[in-house]
């Protein structure tokens, strides 16, 4: 298989999976305080790894570092609140579809990308799949609300000019560019982490822990939770830090249009892990875009 189509696939599996572990978080503590906490430890993990994958920081590698990591606040803040009104079966993958269409119109319209027509058959069938992978059946899907589709299409651009942003780095620059998107990321989520928090600082235990947890948590003693979730979030951390690193591998060995089409099927690493770990059914609609991830990821291969 072509390393690029490797390296987006893998990239999407990551994201995918990061995904799954912040949910399993987020059923503990609020999403914003879970997003906050894994950005830094998968700035922790950067900093560990920058002596052996190197790290350099000119202007340029500023530049794309930090708009990568406003985005991708925007990304995150738009995204987690389109869910929250949903339905999730619409909003979340229409957010990756335009995610997906973000980079590619960047690719062909700014950087002279342009494929064969095997190679847009390929990328039409991916986008479709990005579509039947990220749906979310149900017996009854109400009708969505504007602003949910709306923040939806905020979410999916933002996250799209995020990684574009992080493609357009130096080649020369190591994982400095991913450095500076995971600490701006991390600091403006940890401000808005605080006001949260402060927001509500007479229920402190509603600031910080969601709803969803007060029947389990009385199940675990606190310092057991605790350290569950911690390990959770680190984990959630590593694995989004894993994927920038694959991305901005990815995007350095071939076409913006192609890594970020194939990202874009981030669902398919949350959906393998929900059906490995918690057992979960996988739709028969989420089966046939798995197996259009499949054609497509050979298409491209070969195109």
């Amino acid at each position: 298989m072509n390393l690029t189509v490797l390296l987006g696939l893998l990239t999407a599996v990551s994201y995918g999976a990061a995904d799954f572990f912040a949910a399993i978080a987020s059923r503990r503590i609020k999403v914003v305080v879970v997003t906050a906490a894994a950005s830094f430890s998968g700035l922790m993990l950067l900093l560990l790894l920058s002596p052996f994958m190197g790290a350099s920081f000119s202007a340029d590698t500023f530049f794309w570092g930090f708009t990568a990591g406003l985005f991708s606040v925007v990304a995150l803040l738009a995204l987690y609140a389109s869910l929250a009104i949903g339905p999730i079966s619409i909003v979340s993958p229409l957010g990756a579809l335009v995610s997906a269409i973000v980079p590619a119109l960047i690719g062909v319209g700014f950087l002279g990308e342009n494929f064969n027509a095997l190679g847009w058959l390929a990328i039409a069938i991916a986008l479709l799949a990005v579509v039947l992978v990220g749906f979310i059946p149900g017996e009854h899907v109400e009708k969505p609300k504007l602003k949910a589709l709306l923040l939806a299409i905020l979410a999916g651009s933002a996250i799209g000019l995020a990684v574009s942003s992080l493609a357009q780095s130096p080649h020369d620059s190591g994982i400095g560019p991913i450095i500076l998107m995971r600490a701006t990321a991390a600091i403006g989520l940890t401000i808005i982490a605080t006001v949260v928090f402060f927001r509500k600082r007479s229920l402190v235990a509603e600031a910080f822990y969601s709803d969803q947890s007060s029947n389990s948590a009385s199940a675990s003693t606190p310092s057991k939770l605790d350290v569950k979730i911690w390990l959770t979030v680190a984990m959630a951390g590593f694995l989004d830090a894993a994927a920038n690193i694959l991305f901005t591998l990815a995007s350095r060995t071939g076409s913006l249009t192609v890594v970020g089409v194939l990202t874009a099927l981030y669902p398919l690493g949350t959906i393998l892990l929900a059906r490995i770990i918690l057992k979960e059914h996988v739709a028969r609609i989420q089966q046939v875009g798995i197996a259009l991830t499949l054609v497509a990821s050979t298409l491209l291969a070969v195109a």
